[in-house]
């Protein structure tokens, strides 16, 4: 049988076309929404208050990595003496993500920040924004932690191991140590089976239900609670803890002291051996009756 030739005119070709364009826009909306869900929001949580400046419009903005250390960090900071005279709010936010590392470190919009000195480095934070260490952490050791032998680093014993590490390359006991040796040993992360978690304490939870063979963290002394000090081995035997560090535009000698003096009581407070053992960086303060004021005598 011969074919019908269909015809089609003008106007029904046009209300085609229009039906095939409005299909066109419809579905291009769906993946123009999903794409904008996908983006990650770089800037995670925050907590802030006001000081007893009411009419100050100026922030004072605190970046570290550590959530928990947030809520009291806040407290103190709320009822310095410098900070309540010169700012009229504190912010405090807290990420592991690199590119809002970058961003309130590496641009200078932290006005005190907690990170690594790597990091500090490699954006010359000191010399482009002022940047001063005003108190740092100690120095720490790196382990591999076993729950029931004592880990070794060879390409033998770790080939296929399930590995803990923390989710932020900033670390360096939970994420560069460990990276860098199984790199110099040649062993793909596909030759593994990484885990990665938020915090050390996830780390030692893994461990401790079995979840991996090994994880990557620092010893504290409660560990023995849980783990044996014959079933760690050392990856790096001193690791640079973290520091504090101020922007510095002017010599705001009161705002260090009074900062100094916030980050000397949070080191009494905190249930950490690593926030603990603070160092003070040497200054014109001096400790009288727990807080830290302008030495006279030095001026």
């Amino acid at each position: 049988m011969p074919l019908k030739t269909v015809t089609v005119n003008k106007s029904s070709l046009l209300l085609i076309l229009i039906i095939l364009a409005s299909i066109n826009w419809y579905f291009g909306t769906l993946s123009v929404e999903k794409k904008i869900i996908e983006i990650p929001n770089l800037i995670t949580e925050s907590v802030t208050c006001h000081t007893d400046s009411a009419t100050n419009n100026e922030k004072f903005t605190v970046f570290i990595t550590d959530q928990p250390m947030a809520a009291k960090l806040l407290d103190a900071l709320c009822h310095t003496s410098a900070i309540n005279r010169q700012y009229g709010q504190v912010e405090i936010r807290w990420s592991h993500n690199e590119q809002e590392i970058s961003q309130y470190v590496g641009k200078g919009l932290a006005d005190l920040a907690l990170v690594k000195d790597n990091i500090m480095q490699a954006f010359a934070t000191q010399t482009t924004h002022g940047y001063k260490i005003i108190a740092q952490y100690q120095d720490y050791a790196a382990y591999f932690f076993s729950l029931k032998e004592k880990p070794q680093l060879t390409k033998q014993y770790l080939w296929g191991k399930k590995l803990g590490l923390l989710d932020y390359p900033s670390s360096r006991s939970g994420h560069i140590v460990p990276k860098s040796l199984l790199n110099e040993l040649g062993i793909a992360e596909s030759n593994m089976q990484i885990t990665y978690v938020k915090s050390h304490e996830d780390l030692r939870n893994l461990l401790a239900s079995g979840a991996v063979d090994l994880i990557s963290t620092y010893w504290q002394e409660q560990d023995a609670e849980r783990f044996s000090l014959n079933y760690i081995t050392p990856l790096e035997t001193k690791v640079s803890g973290s520091k504090w560090y101020l922007k510095m535009a002017t010599e705001n000698t009161d705002l260090l002291c009074d900062l100094q003096t916030a980050l000397h009581q949070l080191s009494t407070e905190v249930h950490s051996q690593y926030y603990s053992q603070l160092n003070l960086s040497p200054f014109n303060c001096s400790i009288r009756d727990d807080k830290f004021e302008v030495d006279q005598n030095e001026k």
